[in-house]
């Protein structure tokens, strides 16, 4: 009777932890699909109204975050913290306060050093000289993370159809050697 209860849990246990990873990798989804309609939403509020950035940022409401229960998403979280430290206007350009936040948080952010980077540097199209400038800068942002969103879908995909076979059929070996 032991040995089937550790059966079960020693399933359940790898069952579990590879549960946990593909939740990991489709939250990690999800913050760059935010980010992404973010500047989407961002590119029409430029064409269609005049933008205050600090404003912008401030008022920031995160749909994503409140469907999933949480307070605040990390996207709403750090550009409340972006308008705050733009407040106090120690910053020569707004472009050093977006990556001093977005660095600071890189570890919630849990993206690959490609994509971070793509969102670094997406912070130059909020901080242009003209509005044109930063609509065509925040568009190619969004392509090129657009790009980045399709390699991440099928490299996750291509380690859950490897991993979460291998990590069963070894549950099952290993049980083996044991029993």
């Amino acid at each position: 009777m032991g040995k089937i209860v550790g059966i079960v849990l020693a399933f359940g246990g790898v069952a579990g932890y590879l549960y946990s990873w593909i939740h990991m990798q489709k939250e990690k989804e999800m913050r760059l699909e935010e980010f992404i309609f973010f500047l989407q939403k961002t590119i029409f509020a430029m064409e269609t109204e005049n933008v205050k950035v600090m404003e912008y940022f401030a008022r920031y409401e995160s749909k994503n975050g409140q469907m999933c229960g949480e307070k605040g998403s990390i996207l709403e979280k750090s550009l409340h913290e972006i308008a705050k430290r733009l407040a106090t206007y120690t910053y020569p350009k707004g472009q050093e306060a977006w990556e001093e936040v977005f660095k600071e948080e890189e570890q919630a952010w849990a993206m690959d050093s490609e994509t971070f980077g793509v969102m670094l540097h997406a912070g130059a199209g909020f901080f242009g000289r003209s509005r044109q400038e930063n609509i065509c800068f925040l568009q190619k942002s969004i392509d090129e993370l657009e790009k980045q969103q399709v390699k991440l879908k099928e490299n996750d995909a291509q380690q859950r159809k490897v991993w979460i076979p291998v990590g069963m059929l070894g549950t099952v070996m290993l049980l083996i050697v044991f029993v």
